[in-house]
C-alpha cells in the first residue's frame, strides 16, 4: 500500500493491529492482515460412513463446532474491520479535495479514469465483501489509494436458526439414501454426497403444525451464501436453474452418527465414540437389509432434534418383530410395529399402512378361501406393489408375507363353486411360507427382488385360471396338492407345470422382439432407399435441365447417396435421354404430315 506520495507506508498505520496483537515491523502486519482475513476452507478428506444421520449428540456437537466457528471467523472479521476502517481514512484523505472541487493530491487523469472505471465494473459489484477487498488491494498497490474497502459483515444469531433448518433438510436427504442402501443390504462406508440446498423446503418445515421458520426464500439465500463466504458451506456446485444448488458442510463443523455401528464420525476421528455415545455392539449375523433393532429405537427416540427443532427422519425407520417360533412363520401372528407417527395405529397415513392391514393371520386367510370370500378377490395393482418395493416401509418379511397372501387370494377363482377344506388350504399356505421368495440362508429376499418374482407369477396365475376355464371338466387338485413344489410335469396338473409355460412364453416374447426390430430395421431400410430414391431422381433431373454440370452431378450421387446409385447412373441417363428425344421427335412432326 502507498501514500498519497505513492511511497510505502509507514508502520504506523497499522497500529491497531500492532496493539491487538503486538507487532510493528512491516513483515509483521503483513502476517497479521493475512491471519486476520476471512480465508477460504481448504478441501479435506470426505467424511465417510455405512448409514450417515445427523442425530442426537451428532447434531449437538455440529451446533457447537458451528458457534466456535463462527465466534473465531467473527473476531477476525472484526479485526480486518479494524484494518479496512484505517484504509478507507487514508483512501478518504488521499482524494480529498479543497474549496473549488479539486484534488489536493493533484491525482493523474489515470487515476481517475481507472477508479471510475472499478466503481462501476458490474462483476466487481456482485463480489462478496472478501473478494471485492482483494481486487482493491491489487488495484491500490497500482494505482494508489483510491478505492475504499468494503467492510466485512460478520454472521449474527438468526443465521445460526437458517443454519439448523438446513440440517434438518440435509438429515432428511441421508436418511433416503440410508433407506436406499438398506434396502440392498449395502455396508460399505461411502462419502457424504453433497447436500442439495432446496430454500423453499427450508422455508416450509413445520414443527407441531407451525411453520419453524416463517421466512422467503430470498432471506434463505441470503444467509446462505453470508455462509458460504464464512466457509461453513463450501464446494459449491450449480447445475441448473431447474436443479438444486449443490453443497458440503465444512468437515470441521459437521458431525455425523453412523446408524450401522452407533458411533461418531467426524473428519478429525473417522470412527471414535463420544464420551457419552452409545456403543452398540454389531453381533447380528443376518444378511436382512433392516439395521440392529436396537440401533433403530435409538434413532426413533432421537428423531425429534435437540431445542426444539423439527423432526427429520423418523417417517423413515419402521421394526417389526416377529411373534411365535421363527421356524414355523404359519402359525405365528402377524407381528406388530413400533409406530413413529403421532397419528393412531387404527388410521392408515400412507400406502405402506394401507398395504400392512392386508395382511392377515394364515390360519384366519385359509379359513376365509375356504368359504369362498375370495372367489371374486381382485388383486393388489402392480404399480402399487411397485412403489411399495422401492420406496415403501415395510420390512422385507412383511411385504412377502402381503404377496403370498395375494398369490392365494388370487388363485381362489380356480376353485369357484367347490368346496376345498381349510386345512388343505392352511397346509398350501403352510409350504409357501417356509420356501417362498426365500434365500438359502434362510432370510427373504428383498422386495424389489420379490416384486420382479410378482409378475412372473400373476401371469403364471393367469394362465392357470385360463386353463381351468377353458377345460373346465377337469377338476382341480385339492390346493395342499395343486401347489405341491414337486408337481412339475403336465400330467400331474400342479401348479408348478406353469414355470415352463411361463418360460415358453418368454422365450416368445424374445422372439417376438428380435422380429420386431427386424421388421423396423427393415422399415428404416426401405424408408431410406426412398428418400435416396427421391434425391437421385431429383438430382438427375436437375442435370437435364442444365442446373448441374456432369461432373457436379456424379460428385454429388457419389458423395450423398450410396454407392449402387452410382452404379447405374450412367442407365438412369440414358433412360431419360431417350424419353427425351422421342419426346422430341414425336413433337417436331405434325399429324398432317401422315
Amino acid at each position: 500500500m502507498r501514500t498519497r506520495n505513492n511511497q510505502p507506508l509507514d508502520n504506523k498505520v497499522f497500529n491497531i493491529a500492532s496493539t491487538l496483537f503486538g507487532f510493528g515491523t512491516t513483515e509483521a502486519t503483513k502476517q497479521i492482515k493475512l491471519d486476520v482475513a476471512v480465508e477460504k476452507v481448504v478441501n479435506q478428506a470426505p467424511i465417510k460412513a455405512i448409514y450417515p444421520a445427523i442425530i442426537d449428540e451428532a447434531f449437538s456437537q455440529t451446533m457447537d463446532n458451528y458457534r466456535q466457528y463462527i465466534a473465531h471467523k467473527n473476531f477476525r472479521a472484526d479485526a480486518e474491520n479494524e484494518l479496512i476502517a484505517d484504509h478507507n481514512r487514508m483512501v478518504r484523505q488521499y482524494r480529498k479535495k479543497d474549496k473549488n472541487g479539486s484534488y489536493i493530491n493533484n491525482l493523474t487523469d489515470i487515476q481517475q479514469e481507472y477508479s471510475r472505471l472499478f466503481l462501476e465494473n458490474k462483476s466487481y459489484k456482485v463480489l462478496n465483501p472478501t473478494e471485492y477487498n482483494e481486487k482493491v488491494d491489487e488495484f491500490c498497490k497500482t494505482y494508489g489509494m483510491l478505492i475504499q474497502k468494503r467492510k466485512l459483515i460478520t454472521v449474527k444469531y438468526p443465521t445460526e436458526l437458517i443454519f439448523q433448518n438446513l440440517l434438518c433438510l440435509y438429515n432428511q436427504q441421508l436418511m433416503v439414501k440410508n433407506k436406499r442402501y438398506m434396502m440392498h443390504g449395502i455396508l460399505d462406508k461411502t462419502p457424504l454426497e453433497a447436500f442439495k440446498v432446496n430454500s423453499w423446503k427450508a422455508t416450509k418445515i413445520k414443527r407441531n403444525g407451525v411453520i419453524s421458520l416463517p421466512v422467503c426464500k430470498k432471506t434463505i439465500l441470503n444467509h446462505r451464501l453470508r455462509l458460504e463466504e464464512f466457509g461453513v458451506f463450501t464446494e459449491y456446485h450449480f447445475a441448473g436453474s431447474n436443479r438444486a444448488v449443490e453443497l458440503h458442510i465444512n468437515p470441521t463443523i459437521l458431525v455425523l452418527k453412523d446408524l450401522q455401528t452407533g458411533k461418531i464420525v467426524n473428519a478429525e476421528n473417522q470412527h471414535v465414540t463420544s464420551e457419552d455415545g452409545k456403543i452398540v455392539p454389531n453381533d447380528n449375523e443376518s444378511t436382512r437389509t433392516f439395521i440392529n433393532e436396537n440401533q433403530i429405537k435409538e434413532v426413533e427416540n432421537s428423531t425429534t432434534i435437540l431445542k426444539g427443532l423439527p423432526s427429520v427422519g423418523s417417517f423413515i425407520f419402521f421394526t417389526r418383530t416377529p411373534v411365535g417360533n421363527e421356524g414355523n412363520p404359519a402359525e405365528g401372528a402377524a407381528a406388530e410395529s413400533v409406530k413413529v407417527s403421532p397419528k393412531s395405529e387404527n388410521i392408515p397415513n400412507s400406502l405402506s399402512d394401507k398395504l400392512q392391514q392386508l395382511i392377515v393371520h394364515p390360519q384366519e386367510l385359509a379359513v376365509d378361501l375356504a368359504e369362498g370370500k375370495f372367489n371374486t378377490y381382485k388383486p393388489i395393482r402392480l404399480e402399487y406393489l411397485e412403489r411399495e418395493a422401492y420406496s415403501g416401509t415395510l420390512l422385507n418379511e412383511e411385504y412377502r408375507e402381503l404377496c403370498i397372501q395375494d398369490i392365494f387370494k388370487m388363485s381362489a377363482k380356480i376353485w369357484k363353486g367347490r368346496t376345498p377344506y381349510a386345512g388343505s388350504w392352511k397346509k398350501a399356505i403352510n409350504q409357501y411360507y417356509l420356501s417362498k421368495f426365500m434365500a438359502f440362508t434362510g432370510n427373504s429376499f428383498n422386495k424389489s427382488n420379490v416384486f420382479s418374482e410378482m409378475k412372473a407369477m400373476r401371469w403364471r396365475l393367469h394362465w392357470a385360471m385360463a386353463w381351468y376355464r377353458k377345460n373346465n371338466t377337469v377338476n382341480p387338485l385339492f390346493p395342499s396338492d395343486y401347489f405341491d413344489f414337486t408337481r412339475k410335469s403336465s400330467k400331474e396338473v400342479g401348479f408348478e407345470y406353469t414355470k415352463q409355460k411361463y418360460s415358453e412364453h418368454l422365450k416368445y416374447k424374445e422372439k417376438s422382439e428380435v422380429l420386431r426390430q427386424k421388421q423396423e430395421a427393415a422399415a428404416k431400410k426401405r424408408a431410406a432407399t426412398i428418400n435416396y430414391s427421391k434425391k437421385f431422381e431429383k438430382v438427375v433431373n436437375n442435370f437435364f435441365k442444365d442446373k448441374l454440370t456432369l461432373t457436379e452431378l456424379y460428385n454429388y450421387v457419389e458423395k450423398n447417396l450410396p454407392e449402387d446409385f452410382t452404379q447405374k447412373l450412367h442407365e438412369k441417363i440414358e433412360q431419360k435421354a431417350l424419353k427425351a428425344s422421342e419426346k422430341y421427335d414425336f413433337v417436331r412432326y405434325d399429324l398432317s404430315d401422315f
